[in-house]
């Protein structure tokens, strides 16, 4: 069964700010609106994913908790390329973390997650979990911006968004780590001519060291996205409380 979970989070901006952005995004792109909705999240979210034919791309704005300065966009149609650049430069270059995990939940395949952050209309970070699976291996020797590394995550570029007391160092070693980046460069050692090579591994090891939904989990634990030791997002759409409150459900074609 494949899984596919992506919830972009937009900084300092309310849910009326971030619909008005997301609309803008796509009259920009000269797409219509097919739907707009509010109520429940589980009553938007039947709307919704009924749209599943004639909306390719659907969304559900989520109000934020109380002390939280994040608003949560869940994806639940196609992903829109460079969406999180446009929103930014919309809002004022905010920040906009996107964190993801998709793959094959239960067959042969593997799990991938990973986090896209823009702020000044620029993405400025990014991160896959295992970027072999998506990406061509690099040739040795190339440029470091025509390898892996640029998708090894970078918490520094952000240290400022991480809570006091929260190292960057610390989240890449805990978080981001563990699993393909740490088979990764204990392969190739410190050499940077060999940056990008690709390896083969053990994809069982893989899955009983990393358990990807958990790590998206992490990412948005340690950036407090919802809450400090709260993240209702990392599970299927389906089974998403309506704790979480009230949406605003938008589908475009």
């Amino acid at each position: 069964m494949s899984q596919s979970i992506t919830v972009l989070h937009v900084q300092g901006h309310s849910p009326t700010e971030v619909e008005q952005a997301l609309e803008s995004a796509f009259t920009s792109r000269q797409s219509q609106r097919r739907l707009r909705i509010e109520g429940t999240f589980s009553a938007c979210l039947g709307r919704i994913t009924a749209q599943e034919d004639e909306a390719s791309y659907r969304y559900m704005i989520c109000r934020p908790p109380r002390d939280s300065s994040w608003t949560p966009i869940l994806e639940v149609g196609s992903r829109s390329v460079g969406l999180e650049v446009e929103l930014s430069r919309s809002l004022g270059g905010c920040a906009v973390f996107t964190v993801f995990v998709y793959g094959d939940a239960d067959g042969d395949g593997d799990l991938i997650s990973g986090y896209r952050l823009a702020r000044h209309g620029s993405y400025i970070d990014s991160y896959v979990s295992d970027p072999s699976a998506l990406f061509a291996p690099p040739e040795v020797g190339a440029p470091a911006e025509t390898t892996y590394e640029e998708d090894r995550g970078h918490p520094d570029r952000f240290a400022d968004l991480l809570p006091i007391g929260t190292a960057a160092e610390d989240f890449a070693r805990i978080v981001l780590r563990p699993g393909w980046w740490e088979t990764h460069d204990q392969l190739i050692g410190s050499a940077p001519e060999a940056r990008g090579i690709n390896h083969e591994e053990s994809d069982e090891e893989l899955e009983e060291a990393v358990d990807e939904i958990d790590r998206m989990r992490c990412i948005a634990l340690a950036l407090e996205l919802w809450g400090p030791s709260e993240y209702p997002f990392a599970e299927n759409v389906e089974d998403v409380p309506n704790r979480v409150g009230p949406a605003i459900a938008l589908a475009f074609i």
